[in-house]
């Protein structure tokens, strides 16, 4: 689609109101409405944001020495028409989503958007096409009059019950983003006490960054609308299960179609090409968490033994380890666990492709699989026998992998990753300071 496609869907829609929206580097949707008199010029000509704003953590407190600060000027929101949706859930109103640009047009440095352009242009210029599909786990809370959040206990994991009590809030957003020309594969409960998970049909890497941000809004929209709050956080709560994200990825041949990365059956499960890129995401994977899991509250979802993988292991249909090769036929694919929802999706496929694709290059060696081993119940001594090594334990580690990794932040140079991580140890120095409940309940009496 081109901008006079975009003019004619808003017109066909009868949209009156148009959302333009860009995604910061907490991953959040930020937008401004427009009405229906200014389409065709904020269409071809972009909404003014400013720069100032990328500095901002989900507090809406600034990073103090970030590079963008109230006198450095703007960039433009360009409305990209492939990323457009009528929202079904509000009167004649449209979200779409947008490139950042200079104010004279040219790619703005800052766009994680931009970014992720620029890394599947690699692969595209080794005629390899890139696919993704995004897996997302949410829990549904309701709040109490003291401001408390309780989970609103479903039935177990994967059970009918559990489907049933919420059945007209699933279907509902199964509905909406089916209109939307967002297919979704598949809706269930999930482990975790009120918790699901949606997955969307594998596309173009871009599109799925896009189909996940769009699902995550739909779904809070419903889940309001059901009296319910839909957290993507990755864990509320101590005692239940943590809410991650999945990411799917697949690689193939641009010209014959075949997949670059599957071997020839169990006994190989992928090819040369995929052990490499598997070995890539696995010597980049600390500095990995620091896009994927960039909150303290990440890892606190990251530990062993938990469904969630707390170590630097591969394994080919291995729920337990960091990466997982679901299929070794001509689906195979290699699913990345250890994201959650806190992530800029842009962001976190800029460094997994950028990973692997150093690991293709610098022939890395992935080791041997575990299969049929949970290496999250392994002792340190087993660990230390199979050279398995920890992904970080804590936000800072993970920060500070990321800033030592010269591939990840050459992907996201010149100034993304800078920035990126000023934002974050600008939120992660805020929780030092806090005095948590905890704390008190602790130390007041007792000291």
């Amino acid at each position: 689609m081109n901008s006079q496609d975009l003019l004619k869907r808003l017109d066909d829609d009868r949209i009156e109101f148009l959302w333009v929206a860009y995604h910061d580097y907490n991953g959040r949707a930020c937008a401004k409405t427009i009405p229906k008199r200014n389409f065709a010029e904020v269409v071809e000509g972009g909404v003014v944001f400013a720069r100032a704003n990328l500095e901002f953590g989900v507090d809406d407190h600034m990073a103090a020495d970030g590079i963008w600060q109230a006198e450095t000027g703007d960039f433009l929101a360009l409305p990209d028409p492939d990323a457009y949706w009528k929202l079904p859930y509000i009167d004649n109103t449209a979200i779409v989503f947008c490139n950042m640009m200079t104010e004279d047009y040219r790619p703005f440095e800052g766009c994680p958007r931009g970014t992720l352009g620029r890394a599947l242009e690699k692969y595209a210029a080794r005629q390899i096409s890139v696919t993704a599909a995004l897996e997302a786990e949410f829990s549904l809370y309701t709040k109490t009059a003291d401001g408390d959040y309780l989970p609103s206990r479903a039935g177990g994991m994967f059970t009918v019950a559990g489907l049933n009590q919420f059945a007209d809030l699933m279907h509902d957003i199964v509905a909406a983003l089916e209109s939307m020309g967002v297919p979704v594969e598949q809706l269930g409960k999930e482990y975790g006490t009120s918790q699901f998970e949606f997955s969307t049909r594998y596309s173009d890497a871009l599109a799925a960054a896009d189909r996940y941000l769009i699902s995550k809004e739909v779904t809070r929209a419903l889940a309001r609308k059901h009296g319910q709050i839909a957290s993507h956080m990755p864990k509320p709560f101590a005692e239940h299960g943590g809410n991650g994200l999945h990411i799917h990825l697949s690689l193939f041949d641009a010209d014959s179609g075949a997949n670059l990365l599957a071997g020839t059956g169990l006994a190989d499960p992928l090819s040369e090409s995929g052990r490499h890129f598997v070995g890539g995401l696995m010597e980049h994977a600390p500095a990995i968490c620091g896009v994927a899991a960039p909150t303290v509250n990440s890892y606190k979802r990251l530990q062993p033994a938990s469904w969630a993988p707390a170590h630097i292991a591969w394994g080919v249909g291995n729920r337990g380890v960091l990466l997982r090769v679901p299929d070794v036929n001509q689906r195979c694919r290699v699913e990345y666990r250890a994201a959650d929802n806190t992530c800029n999706p842009y962001l976190l496929l800029t460094a997994l492709l950028s990973a692997g694709l150093d690991g293709i290059d610098a022939q890395a060696d992935s080791g041997a699989p575990f299969n049929d081993d949970d290496v999250g119940h392994f002792s340190d001594a087993q660990l230390q026998d199979h050279g398995i090594e920890y992904l970080p334990r804590t936000l800072p580690v993970a920060l500070d992998a990321l800033e030592n990794d010269a591939v990840l932040m050459a992907a996201l140079a010149p100034v993304i990753g800078g920035e990126f991580l000023k934002v974050k140890r600008m939120e992660l120095e805020t929780y030092n300071l806090h005095v948590h409940p905890w704390e008190r309940q602790m130390y007041l009496e007792v000291t």
